[in-house]
């Protein structure tokens, strides 16, 4: 992994002086602070756009460090993944339709790593401790702004009784701020702040040189901040928030237990670690098994909790097909609503914000080389500070497993709800906070160095996996490059499309005309060289078949669809283009019986054959009621509303 796992372009000190005095890594951190505020209230519309100038309160004293301590930059795979990361947003605002959605999420994404910097590069356990303090002081901030600015009678009564809690305070708070936020973003943001509470009152009970007084108020002070933001926690009624919340904790009392007990038990250092973590890995295991059994139980016994299952389920589902579409290159950040509407619900208007999933919006927005920057950093942070921690003091410990814990938390919430990187602003506070820590460590303990010198496979392993790669993407180079022209297609068709389209008045202008009236040729072309290499290429064939259906060649259009089914796809997007197609060729029966089940097919029927009606196509006005008929054989607006298409169609 490198000879140190260090922040993106960690800069060793050559030499002592200004910057390394106190106040210089904290002035960094409110520098990281407040260009990632400036950010995040532009990004929701809070102030006006700021673009790119924030950038100017992280260069100023990142320019200032190296000024001071040199040049020399030393390298790793956490710089490499996080550059990967970076690079992978990048590329999204390329590809996005609308430029300033992907930009505000792009500085978003920036703002997270000008923090992940800061913490970084904080020097010593008490700046570190300043820092994680800021941090926590937000979460009961939060809290209170949360309790003071939402109306509570605008979200659904989860839990009766947490309702008539908030109902009771909110009538003794001052109403302040116009932007409330959202309970889920309270929650998902809380429960990994609040974590932080435990090692800053685990330092601040075990600090040295301090009175006794200073002590107690601290534990006092952190206490009742630790109260505030629990509230704000239960009040939010995330429990996706919650059980993340619940089995990090869960896991990290057993850690310490463990660790105690294996220090009893093993006769030597190494033994009790590894008892220590196989038994971890172990507990982590079955937990997983058992949740997965839950889920399974509680999805076929239609047990409490089994409808919202099988909506996140299915809202997976589908955002998997989007993320089909866009694998090598991504949506662009912030662009998931109109992207998941117009091309896989295959409605007019936003629907859904987000996957809730984070590893999903990861791949959606930014592509698979997003996704793999992610799990990469990931990987390493844990991988490193599981090393680290064999050698590190008390102090350091409780900070490394802080800094996991709280990674935990946005992984594990991140399954069903996508907070951290909606928000974006405290994604990468996890990796910092191990970093830092993992600097602090051999100065602390004064052993040997926690990243032992690199092994000859770990030296040849990226080499190794290099040419795995070469080999498996020279095999399947057919389709990997039909892949990829299809994507680029896709990503031409969506800047045509909703670059010109405005959900607010799509009965102006619907979808249909915008395919109609502008130019699409270089995604057609994209896309037909797409199908060419691989025939049953299911994003070329599904996108081209939009376009046929909007400007009326319905054979051809039924054309592209026919090869997709028999290759096999039943997906929701399949099946509903197929049934568009088969519709408007007449073919009623088989178009009910491919659209059968479909959440939304009854309902697209019913306006495309009002469409059809309005445009004066009488045959396939009376197909599309007569297939929704077929589906619903009481529905009176259909047999009405065929009966007058019959009547035009014999009148002309």
């Amino acid at each position: 992994m490198g000879a140190r796992v260090i922040s993106a372009a960690h800069v060793a000190p050559r030499r002592k002086g200004w910057a390394g005095k106190a106040l210089l890594p904290l002035l960094e951190l409110g520098c990281a602070c407040v260009a990632a505020g400036l950010w995040y209230a532009a990004g929701e519309g809070l102030v006006g756009g700021v673009g790119p100038w924030p950038l100017v309160l992280l260069a100023l004293l990142w320019g200032a460090r190296w000024a001071a301590v040199g040049l020399r930059v030393e390298y790793s795979v956490f710089s490499v993944a996080l550059a990967l990361f970076l690079l992978s947003a990048g590329v999204g605002v390329w590809a996005a339709y609308d430029r300033n959605l992907a930009w505000a999420g792009l500085w978003s994404i920036v703002s997270a790593i000008g923090i992940y910097w800061a913490i970084a590069h904080q020097p010593d356990t008490r700046h570190l401790y300043v820092a994680l303090a800021l941090f926590a002081l937000l979460a009961p901030a939060l809290t209170l702004y949360f309790l003071a600015s939402n109306v509570w009678d605008q979200y659904p009564v989860k839990i009766p009784l947490l309702f008539d809690a908030e109902t009771a305070i909110a009538r003794f708070m001052p109403q302040v701020g116009t932007h409330p936020i959202h309970p889920n973003i309270v929650g998902g943001t809380v429960a990994s702040l609040l974590l932080l509470y435990v090692p800053l009152i685990a330092l601040a009970r075990d600090a040295s040189g301090q009175g006794r007084w200073f002590k107690r108020a601290a534990l006092a002070g952190w206490g009742v901040c630790g109260v505030i933001a629990a509230l704000g926690l239960l009040l939010s009624v995330s429990r996706g928030a919650w059980m993340a919340l619940g089995t990090v904790a869960a896991l990290w009392i057993v850690w310490r237990l463990l660790g105690r007990y294996a220090r009893r038990k093993a006769d030597s250092p190494r033994r009790a670690w590894r008892l220590r973590v196989t038994v971890m890995a172990a507990l982590i295991i079955m937990g997983a098994g058992l949740a997965a059994l839950a889920g399974a139980l509680v999805l076929l016994g239609d047990l409490p909790g089994s409808g919202a299952l099988h909506n996140r389920l299915a809202l997976l589902q589908n955002a998997l097909l989007l993320a089909r579409d866009y694998i090598p290159i991504g949506t662009g950040p912030g662009t998931f609503e109109m992207q998941y509407s117009i091309y896989t619900l295959l409605i007019h208007v936003g629907h859904t914000t987000h996957s809730h999933n984070l590893f999903v919006d990861l791949l959606i927005e930014q592509g698979v080389l997003g996704l793999l920057g992610y799990l990469l950093l990931v990987a390493v942070a844990v991988g490193y500070a599981l090393r680290c921690h064999r050698r590190a003091t008390p102090a350091v410990a409780w900070l490394l497993e802080a800094g996991l814990a709280v990674l935990a938390v946005q992984l594990l919430h991140g399954l069903v709800d996508d907070i951290q990187y909606g928000s974006r602003v405290f994604m990468a506070l996890p990796f910092g906070l191990i970093l830092a820590a993992s600097h602090i460590a051999p100065q602390q303990s004064h052993s040997e160095d926690v990243v032992s010198k690199r092994t000859a496979v770990r030296r040849w392993l990226p080499v190794v996996a290099g040419l795995v790669l070469l080999l498996l993407g020279f095999t399947y180079r057919g389709p990997l490059a039909a892949q990829f022209y299809a994507s680029l297609g896709a990503v031409e068709q969506s800047r045509v499309e909703l670059g010109s389209y405005d959900q607010a008045n799509f009965d102006e202008r619907p979808m249909e005309q915008v395919r109609r009236e502008e130019n699409l040729d270089r995604a057609i072309a994209l896309l037909e060289r797409a199908r060419r290499i691989a025939p049953a290429q299911v994003t070329a064939r599904q996108r081209l078949a939009t376009i046929l259906l909007a400007r009326g060649q319905y054979d051809q259009a039924r054309e592209q669809m026919e090869p997709v089914w028999s290759a096999g796809h039943r997906d929701s997007v399949t099946r509903l283009l197929l049934g568009d197609a088969l519709v408007a060729t007449g073919d009623v029966e088989r178009a009910a019986e491919t659209i059968r089940g479909l959440t939304w097919a009854h309902s697209r029927l019913l306006g495309q054959g009002w469409a059809y009606y309005v445009d004066e196509r009488w045959q396939q006005a009376h197909d599309a009621w007569q297939t929704a008929l077929l589906l619903d054989p009481d529905d009176e607006h259909s047999q009405y509303w065929r009966a007058e298409a019959e009547k035009r169609m014999t009148a002309n």
